[in-house]
């Protein structure tokens, strides 16, 4: 018998294995969800991006209550969508290139045409705790709702989308205009905006 919200989940997993195989995560980081009617499909705690199947997702209620199986970061999760109606994806990696900004910058501005079009401004947010971490879920709604990502400090952007596709498009999109932004300090380009 097939899980609640199987097609959901098919389409959440090929973009969790999309994520780990273009290096936008490391092996057990990230966690993906989609809003489905009053319900979150997210990820498993502990499951590796690269290898979800479509069983590898529990179902959470938006309006609170407790899963054990649930992604650590489904605080954050249920912030965000609570936040703003746009969310019906949130994404969540740890790309390096991405990451090695948070620490740089206090707003991550693309300088490429394609970062410029998709993200405009990036806000990086600072919090005590990073990880499954309250004051997070506290903050990046504020964030969120005027920026279609939001990198926490040395841990990773969390990307609110429409679609898996549209969301894995953003996080692709912001970790090559970090990518350019580092190249360009490194050759005396540019300095850093903290």
């Amino acid at each position: 018998m097939r899980a609640p919200f199987w097609s959901e989940r098919v389409e959440l997993a090929k973009v969790a294995r999309l994520v780990f195989t273009a290096g936008l995560t490391d092996t057990h980081g990230g966690n993906i969800s989609m809003k489905c009617g009053n319900h979150i499909l997210i990820k498993k705690s502990g499951r590796m991006m690269a290898t979800l199947t479509p069983y590898d997702f529990t179902v959470v209620p938006v309006d609170g209550g407790e899963d054990f199986l649930a992604s650590v970061e489904l605080k954050v999760h249920r912030a965000i969508y609570t936040a703003t109606e746009r969310a019906k994806v949130v994404l969540h990696a740890h790309p390096p290139y991405t990451i090695a900004c948070s620490l740089i910058y206090s707003t991550v501005e693309p300088v490429d045409a394609e970062g410029r079009l998709l993200l405009r401004s990036v806000p990086v947010l600072k919090a005590s705790k990073t990880i499954a971490s309250e004051e997070v879920a506290e903050k990046i709604g504020a964030l969120i709702k005027d920026s279609k990502a939001v990198i926490v400090q040395g841990h990773g952007p969390f990307v609110a989308e429409e679609s898996p596709e549209g969301a894995l498009k953003l996080l692709s999109a912001l970790e090559n205009s970090c990518k350019i932004i580092l190249s360009l300090c490194e050759r005396g380009k540019s300095e850093p905006r903290l």
